[in-house]
């Protein structure tokens, strides 16, 4: 494959768009692709990667997913909260369709490398590679990536691994791509556009799914408190929606076959330890064995992560923190880190 040639994952926002100025800049061929997912051929972000691209003279590809992405990732978050758990929907499309097609059309492409926006980086530790945390602490996407495997990260490059935000705008200004920098950065979930999942989900499902019957509300002794007005609606820890009928408390649980809201004391959420049993760890024991690893439940800063050990189990992995940690809620990923570096991961 040439070595020298990269295929970009195009967003159309400026992270990406950077990412193709910083790689033709170190003297790679790049050649770009755009994921159709969930809008149509005519929405900005895809209009914007293609202008990019133009103006580059980069070839660019367009790749309708928009089957295989409902099929996969939107089924998925649905069926997600329809079993009372809550979706990571950013990680499942990473694994599943965002860089397996593009390791497919890469291979098509004869290209050695594929690349994204991605703020983090990856190292080599004796023959295996890891994601490494972004050098931005604010922007560090790294937990959304644990799942990578070792042929797909060892072909990756991720531009803006050792930049902050703040000097990629800055780059997209002295580029005269002013209107990168000044675009309001988006959050969260790509097909929520912004909307709550709750309105999407019924949008998704329609008003009168079973799901969204109206249901109880108990505490942990199954005493009624109420009503809610569809259990996928709530989520472990809130206290939206359940004040007038459980004051002082929130969900502690959620049973998607009884479509019964549980509520309780918020110290009832708080946890020492928790197993897993769909996980993935790296084989070099030496980065975790009896050793102090760095554990995140979430992929938001404002939940930076928690100190603990590792350890196999016949029942599959056994995580224990050094203090108790609040809301750990089943659908989630929980990834580990050594020195800056996952290390594995898994889903509760």
């Amino acid at each position: 494959m040439e070595q020298q040639r990269v295929l970009l994952g195009m967003s159309g926002g400026m992270d990406s768009s950077m990412s193709a100025v910083l790689l033709q800049e170190q003297g790679y061929e790049v050649i770009g692709a755009t994921l159709l997912t969930h809008t149509d051929k005519n929405d900005e972000s895809i209009v914007a990667a293609q202008q990019l691209a133009s103006e580059r003279q980069i070839k660019h590809h367009l790749i309708d997913c928009r089957k295989e992405f409902k099929e996969t990732v939107i089924q998925y978050f649905s069926d997600e909260y329809l079993k009372g758990r809550t979706p990571n929907p950013c990680i499942r499309c990473n694994e599943t369709i965002k860089w397996k097609l593009l390791l497919e059309l890469a291979d098509q492409l004869n290209c050695h490398h594929i690349a994204t926006g991605h703020y983090v980086q990856k190292v080599e530790i004796e023959g295996q590679w890891y994601i490494k945390k972004g050098i931005d602490p604010n922007k560090d996407q790294s937990y959304f990536l644990w799942n990578l495997n070792q042929p797909t990260i060892s072909r990756a490059l991720f531009p803006l691994g050792e930049l902050h935000k703040d000097e990629v705008r800055t780059l997209a200004r002295k580029c005269g791509y002013d209107h990168f920098a000044d675009k309001k950065e988006s959050m969260g979930v790509c097909f929520l556009s912004g909307t709550d999942y709750r309105d999407y989900l019924k949008h998704l499902l329609g008003n009168d799914h079973p799901a969204f019957a109206e249901g109880l509300v108990v505490d942990q002794n199954k005493n009624v408190l109420g009503h809610h007005e569809g259990f996928p609606f709530y989520t472990i820890g809130q206290r939206r929606g359940i004040e007038g009928v459980a004051k002082g408390m929130c969900v502690v649980a959620i049973d998607a076959k009884s479509k019964q809201v549980i509520a309780g004391d918020r110290d009832f959420l708080l946890r020492s330890s928790l197993q897993l049993t769909e996980y993935s760890l790296t084989s070099n024991q030496s980065l975790w064995f009896d050793r102090k690893v760095f554990i995140r439940i979430r992929g938001l800063d404002s939940v930076p992560g928690y100190d603990g050990q590792i350890s196999r189990t016949a029942n599959g992995l056994s995580v224990k923190f050094d203090n108790d940690v609040w809301a750990v809620t089943p659908g989630q990923s929980i990834v580990f880190y050594q020195n800056d570096c996952i290390i594995g991961g898994g889903i509760l």
